[in-house]
């Protein structure tokens, strides 16, 4: 019978893919104080996280596993308020707790330079803030919280397919490589 064949080959190939991807942050760690090109210093990892942490600061970038596909993205505002885009289309202002609440991810990370100093753009707190209560339209690719954590970034309203696409967009706000750092 082929089914089990089949098992074991798709746990041997996940089992590879969680290798190359752990190898991969490894080396990203190695050489973040080498001169980085490319917007992506570190990826948020919940399975292999940086060794850095920062503390949550208003105008900080942060993100969150959702079920190992997906990465979520929203912008601190005080102490301990994240303001992000729900799935149903309300912007919502929410505690650290609750941004990771029915999500796949436990840890929460922040968006660094490779000093593993938070980026801050201080504009984005009022322009984020603002917009609580408001309700968008919501679309995975298009109407997602990666545009508008980018149009509370930078002014702009834009669509936004990937973590990617946001990451480089945010590398070039910053004309540095990300490094995403676990919270502290």
């Amino acid at each position: 019978m082929p089914l089990p064949f089949i098992i074991a080959g798709a746990a041997l190939g996940a089992l590879f893919l969680h290798d190359q991807q752990k190898d991969l942050l490894k080396v990203q760690d190695r050489h973040r104080h080498l001169k980085a090109s490319g917007a992506m210093g570190r990826e948020p990892s919940e399975i292999f996280p940086s060794t850095k942490a920062a503390k949550l600061v208003p105008g900080t970038i942060v993100c969150c596993e959702v079920f190992e596909a997906f990465i979520h993205t929203g912008i601190v505002v005080d102490d301990n308020t994240i303001v992000e885009l729900h799935g149903n289309g309300l912007i919502r202002a929410i505690s650290r707790q609750r941004f990771l609440d029915d999500r796949s991810g436990q840890q929460l990370f922040i968006a660094c330079d490779v000093d593993a100093k938070p980026l801050l753009i201080e504009s984005s707190i009022e322009r984020a803030a603002n917009d609580v209560f408001t309700h968008h339209e919501y679309d995975l690719f298009k109407a997602n919280c990666y545009r508008h954590t980018w149009r509370w970034l930078s002014g702009e309203d834009k669509a936004i397919k990937s973590f990617e696409d946001f990451n480089r967009l945010l590398s070039d706000l910053a004309k540095q490589p990300i490094y995403w750092d676990r919270a502290i």
